[in-house]
Formats: C-alpha cells, structure tokens, sequence
C-alpha cells in the first residue's frame, strides 16, 4: 500500500490507498435437496488523490496496477470532485470479527442446512423448506497521507429460513446475521412453522385504519425514510423534513434510534468508516427527539457536527468498490421500553401484523412517505393471529406514524433494507397506519 500511496503521492498534494479483500461461500437447500455452492474471493483496491482543490478516483483489483494512478489523475482533471479531508485520528478496537465463523469451510456450512432441514422436517414433516447459509470475511486496510494507517477484520454469518407454500411460493420466513455463528432455538422454528401454518387462511380487508405491528426485519423499510431525514447530505440540500431541528421532539418519547458501529459483530461492524473516520455510537433520536444528523467529513464541517463514521462505500442497491463514500448505517438500533412480543399482539382488538413488505425502495424516500406491498401480513383479531392477509398495503408517512409509537417488542430481529441488512430491531406497534385493501 504504501508503494502505490508513493507513485500517487508524486503527482498528487495527498492521497489514500483503500484495499479490501472479500472472500464469500454460501450453501442453499431447497425441499431437502442441495440447490447451489457458491464461492468468490476477491481484491479490491480504490484511489484518491487530491491536487489543489479537487479529487481523483479510480479502482482496480491489485495494488500493483500500473495504471491506477494515471487514471485517477485523469478523473482528477475531468471531474468536479471537491478534494476531501484525510483524516489522521486512530480508531479503538471492536469486536469484528469471530475466528470461528471464518473457520467454517464449505462442507461445514453444508452440514449446518441439513441439520436446519432436519430439525424442522421432524417438527412438520409435510412443511417443505428453504434454508441458505452465506458466509463473509473482509479485511479492510486504508492508509493516507495523513498518516492514517489502521485496518480490521469482518465476519458474518447469514442464515434464512422459509417456508413454501402448496402453491409453490415462499411462505414463512426468518432471517439471522451476526458476526459470530447464531444458535437458532426451537422457540423461533415453532414461530416458522406456525407463520406457515396461519398462511393457509386468507383474509382480505377493506381500505381501513387499524393498529400495525410491523416485525424487526420489516422496520427496515421505514428506517429507510429515517435515514434519509437525517442523512447529512439531504439536511444541507433543504430536502429533509427535520432540517433545523435538533433539539425537537419528532416522534414519540418511546422511540429511541441509534446508529453504533462499534456494536459487538453487529451486521456491519467497522473499526473505521470508508472514509477512515473512526466507528461511533451515534444517538439520532433519543425518546423521540432529534439529536445528531448523521454525516460524513465534508458535512459535518458545513453542519458544525463531529463526523458520525458513516461514510460508506456503497448506493441504494449496491456495494462495490466502484461506490464512492455516501452517508449510510452501520447499525442502527431501535430501543424503548420494551414489551412482551406475545402480550404485545394479545393487546391488539382489531389489527395487522406486518412480517414481509414490497416496494421499500418506492416513493419519496426522503420525506418520509411510503406505500408498501404487504406480502407477508397477518390479520389479529381479539389478541389472536386469525390468517394472512392478502392483496393490501399500508401506506403513510413515518413522521406521523412514528408519533403513534404504542409499544416495543422484546425480540430483536435483523431489519431489511431493499437488499442489505441495516441493523436490528424488535417489532413495534403502532397505533394507527392507512391500510389500502380490495
């Protein structure tokens, strides 16, 4: 690294060498059959140089690449790219990394879905399953003018299960992913399976109003909004709803939201952010007012914040080394004063579970508003799961129905986002959301 930080160095005022390298297996199992294998390792190298006040960018898959700084140059020349700040601070260690997930070979991991496949054929042997296991190490290394140079390592262990319904479409499902191998109990199969078995009914509803209790992974999707609310770049465009508002209470006093990136083998644990800032636990919404935007070095000097370590290499529907350092999650937590997951929905006369959604990445995103399609989503009925719900959507803005925070659950599930992981949460009831039936 530091060689090519020399080559750009002689035709740039500063520069930093980013290498990170990926290794991934996955296994999948579908009805009890093998279904694929798959494997990839890879390198990754991206450059940035300054010179005056602009930037240059380039990538490659070796830090030996005769061309990269040439290229970078030219992107330099070409581009109005801002020169950006190389930062100098050493982070403190996290916990990262599990030696024992990146030990699993491809034959471990085999074993693990049958053994998955196993367990719950002999709870439901007429319930047909899928079950994928994915596997990643990273090691990530930056190096900078700056005298910036500290790397780390990354594992995770991902694990969906799900059902298929006698139609042939997924049915139930559940997802786990940590840093470290996750004991899966049979408390959340017998969730599974019963999810499935409540399925077989169908329910349809009138366009109404009702209670929503939406799951931890489904918080994903109206995470989303809040990010883009609290996304530095979006504050100072005038395109955020709390633009001007720190200090304000925005939701309700029983929400709490944090982003830590410092959070034990959480699903996106860094030592540092893409740009080198080190990871923070940042409070965004603390009982529901508005405490820090999250930014990265650029906006957090416009905004007068420290930066939050939430420059990430990544877009809306990738993350690839191409991507260059926008304001992302590492782990955003959802906390309050919990509740029992099973008294939570006995407390419900009339309502929706929400356990699956489509269309995340639809509507202003920005403003806070969704419309999702419910594809997973149980009718309550007098504290009781009564069937699935099907053809509905419910749709609004988090900034009103996060005022309507009832109740938190008790069981943190990794939320979705599109197609990544963002963090973890347990499943919230909401007072009231706009469902769109037949």
């Amino acid at each position: 690294m530091q060689n090519l930080l020399n080559r750009a160095l002689k035709v740039a005022d500063a520069g930093e060498v980013y290498k990170r390298d990926v290794k991934t297996a996955s296994v999948s199992l579908k009805m009890g059959k093998l279904k694929d294998i798959q494997g990839e390792k890879k390198r990754e190298v991206s450059l940035r140089i300054n010179k005056g006040d602009r930037m240059g960018f380039a990538v490659s898959n070796s830090l030996e690449d005769e061309t990269i700084v040439e290229r970078a140059l030219v992107a330099l020349e070409n581009q109005e790219s801002k020169a950006a700040e190389f930062p100098s601070e050493s982070p403190r260690m996290v916990f990262s990394y599990s030696q024992e997930v990146e030990k699993l070979t491809t034959k471990d991991l085999t074993v693990m879905v049958y053994k998955l496949h196993d367990r719950l054929n002999r709870k439901a042997p007429d319930v047909p399953t899928a079950i994928s296991i994915h596997k990643t190490i990273k090691r990530v290394a930056l190096k900078n003018s700056s005298g910036f140079y500290e790397s780390y390592d990354y594992s995770n262990l991902s694990i969906s299960l799900g059902t298929i319904t006698e139609k042939g479409f997924m049915g139930a499902s559940k997802e786990f992913s940590s840093g470290k191998v996750t004991e899966i109990t049979d408390r959340e199969l017998d969730y599974l399976l019963e999810m499935h078995k409540l399925g077989r009914t169908q329910i349809t509803l009138e366009n109404e109003r009702l209670p929503v209790i939406f799951s931890g992974k489904v918080m994903g999707a109206l995470m989303l909004r809040v990010l883009g609310g609290v996304h530095g770049g979006n504050v100072l465009k005038g395109v955020s709803p709390v633009k001007n508002r720190i200090g304000e209470q925005v939701f309700s006093e029983k929400l709490t939201i944090r982003d830590d990136g410092k959070m034990n083998f959480g699903v996106n644990t860094c030592l540092f952010d893409d740009e080198g800032t080190p990871a923070k636990n940042t409070i965004i919404y603390d009982k529901g007012k508005l405490k820090s935007y999250l930014v990265n070095r650029d906006q957090a000097k416009k905004l007068g914040q420290e930066p939050t370590g939430n420059a990430i290499k990544r877009s809306l529907f990738s993350k690839e080394i191409e991507d260059k350092p926008s304001v992302f999650d590492t782990n955003l937590i959802i906390e309050g004063e919990n509740r029992e997951d099973e008294l939570m929905i006995k407390g419900v006369k009339r309502g929706i579970l929400i356990t699956g959604v489509m269309g995340a990445h639809t509507g202003n995103i920005n403003q806070g508003d969704f419309s999702l399609n419910i594809s997973s989503g149980y009718l309550i009925e007098e504290g009781e799961l009564k069937g699935q719900v099907k053809g509905a959507m419910v749709s609004g803005n988090i900034y009103e129905l996060f005022k309507n925070v009832e109740a938190i659950g008790m069981r943190y599930e990794v939320m979705r986002s599109i197609f990544y992981h963002m963090g973890y949460s347990p499943m919230v009831l909401f007072s009231e959301a706009s469902i769109v039936g037949k």
